[in-house]
């Protein structure tokens, strides 16, 4: 029993390899070629613009000035240095499942004061 269940297991992994089996073909990347003008498609380019036929995104349609900061460098640096030293920088970019959270120096788990009292 058990060698017929071996031997249809193998034919059908033999079946299943051939029947996935192809040949490799590889198509040459065929060189673009152009009808049109550079010319032309600036002509066109240019008639489009004039007749508000050009398609605009909606970045386009955002006039983005160049940015100006209202911080100084120190500023932002000394809140980053206090953020980092009151622990705030750990916990915004802690895993939310991990065990490498920040314990307080003072601080014991809770497990350690279950196993304190049971003594």
């Amino acid at each position: 029993m058990k060698t017929s269940s071996i031997v249809a297991a193998v034919l059908a992994i033999v079946a299943a390899s051939a029947a996935t089996a192809q040949e490799a073909t590889y198509e040459l990347p065929q060189p673009a070629v152009s009808t049109t003008t550079r010319a032309a498609v600036v002509a066109d380019l240019a008639k489009a613009r004039a007749d508000g036929k050009l398609q605009m995104t909606e970045l386009d349609r955002q006039a983005w000035g160049p940015f100006v900061s209202t911080r100084s460098r120190e500023d932002v640096r000394a809140e980053t240095l206090a953020a980092a030293a009151s622990g705030e920088l750990q916990a915004l970019h802690r895993e939310t499942n991990s065990f490498d959270g920040h314990v307080p120096a003072g601080a014991r788990p809770a497990a350690s004061n279950t196993v304190a009292a049971a003594r």
